[in-house]
């Protein structure tokens, strides 16, 4: 029978690859459709600039220079819309890993334990070492119970030395192989030991937020402006 902890991490866990695979399809839907507008737009000045005496010979001047500058805008916001959302991606990317390790459901060692240093309860630091280092150390609870006072002193002083040893290594181990990652990552892309390190830290949400909101206000502009050429091209003609 689970734990109500670990029941909870693996059904996030579980469906954190389906959420994951509708976020790419979002990205994907959203960035198809933005180079279509673009596209669009980029085609439509083209148009217009390469046969722009017709054009004022059929519209007025200013209906000519409003979709002209309309379709520059559509085209320009298309561009902010790319950069951004390439920056969302990455950020986003960052916070996948993040979460992928978080839900994940392989049993690590703990690597930064609690203090165990005023339990006195010999059942509890047992079950602690079974938890945190998946050690069965169940045998000596009746070595313990079997001991007078001074022996279980020093038992329990022990065991809590090397818990405590336990989690140092545990941490130590955990560094030496974020390191070998680092090391590995900085090789192979020939970026410097700053950026790797960027790359390892805690993600801000405040970023993420800022490039979503700029993503999704260029779209809205873009798309609006290549309409707005659209419905001015059907009154005006």
């Amino acid at each position: 029978m689970k734990r109500p902890s670990e029941m909870i991490r693996d059904f996030f866990f579980e469906n954190l690859e389906k959420s994951l695979e509708n976020q790419r399809y979002n990205f994907s839907n959203s960035e198809k459709f933005m180079l279509w507008i673009t596209g669009f737009s980029i085609g439509g000045l083209s148009i217009i600039v390469t046969n722009l005496t017709q054009f004022n010979q059929i519209f007025e001047y200013c209906v000519v220079k409003t979709i002209l500058i309309l379709l520059s805008i559509s085209i320009l916001f298309g561009i902010i819309f790319r950069w951004f959302f390439y920056k969302y991606q990455s950020q986003y990317q960052g916070i996948e890993f993040y979460l992928r390790g978080a839900f994940s459901n392989q049993d690590v060692m703990e690597i930064d334990p609690d203090d165990l240093s005023d339990e006195n309860d010999i059942k509890e630091i047992v079950r602690r070492f079974k938890i945190d280092f998946d050690e069965d150390l169940s045998a000596f609870i009746q070595v313990y119970n079997n001991l007078g006072e001074t022996g279980r002193s020093e038992m329990k002083n022990d065991l809590k030395d090397y818990y405590k040893r336990l989690g140092e290594w545990a941490k130590k181990d955990y560094e030496a192989g974020i390191s070998y990652v680092k090391e590995t990552y900085k090789n192979a892309f020939g970026i410097s030991e700053k950026k790797v390190d960027k790359l390892f830290e805690k993600n801000s949400s405040k970023p993420l937020k800022i490039s979503g909101f700029i993503t999704s206000l260029a779209l809205i502009i873009s798309c609006l402006a290549f309409f707005l050429v659209i419905i001015i091209l059907c009154i005006a003609y």
